[in-house]
């Protein structure tokens, strides 16, 4: 199958293309930005160079949140555009489960390690979910979830490893073991994760699925609400 895959739930731009028999191509832009402007460019621009024409796509994958909310938007309109032409099969995962999928596992010697993986969700907040490796690959402990920032350290376990831009946000002085590691999700895992078959990747069929995932409201909706609040 001829695949194409897009991330833009994060300030990385990520697209890769998986032709049938070659080799995986990926390309990244910088920047929250710049997602609208150079989205479509990068696709033309993989595509020319397996020789492939939009058509000839046999399926697409998705990041569908948390995240920027602009670039989740910007990403699902791209991919609706291409449907409207001709349906194809989709395919999406949530962004903290791409991120924790392009982590390796623990050495033989601490198998009992935890990820935790968190993202800034802005205002004070993270978007943070919990995963245990098993059987090769790190399992999800719970739901993907909205926790504010000085509330993150009692949630994680003492041996658990944080990755993810939300790392900066966290004291690392109230933990016991950290990573440093700033991880974004990639568009090339997406594809990794459809060849393993990997539960995370989950086919897009209902409506609903086609929309991102925010897990909370927009900072306007917030304010707004938080102005009715308090008269």
């Amino acid at each position: 199958m001829n695949l194409l895959a897009i991330e833009t739930s994060s300030s990385t731009l990520s697209v890769a293309i998986k032709k049938t028999g070659a080799k995986l191509r990926h390309a990244t832009v910088q920047g929250y930005m710049k997602h609208a402007e150079n989205l479509l460019p990068v696709i033309d621009r993989l595509l020319k160079k397996e020789k492939l024409k939009i058509g000839d796509i046999d399926a697409f994958l998705i990041s569908r949140g948390p995240g920027s909310f602009t670039g989740l938007r910007i990403g699902f309109s791209t991919l609706k555009g291409f449907l409207a032409t001709r349906p194809r099969s989709c395919y999406g995962a949530f962004s903290l489960d791409v991120i924790a999928a392009g982590i390796k596992g623990p050495g033989p010697s601490n198998l009992t390690e935890s990820l935790t993986v968190c993202v800034d969700a802005r205002r004070g907040k993270l978007y943070a979910r919990s995963y245990r490796y098993h059987k090769k690959r790190w399992a999800a402990c719970g739901p993907s979830r909205v926790v504010p920032i000085h509330e993150i350290a009692s949630a994680l376990s003492r041996e658990s490893r944080i990755v993810g831009d939300g790392f900066s946000k966290i004291n690392p002085r109230i933990l016991i073991a950290t990573s440093n590691d700033s991880e974004v999700p990639r568009a090339a895992t997406l594809i990794e994760l459809f060849e393993a078959k990997d539960p995370l990747l989950k086919e897009l069929k209902r409506p609903k699925e086609f929309l991102p995932v925010y897990l909370r409201r927009s900072e306007p909706e917030e304010r707004l609400s938080e102005k009715k609040k308090h008269g």
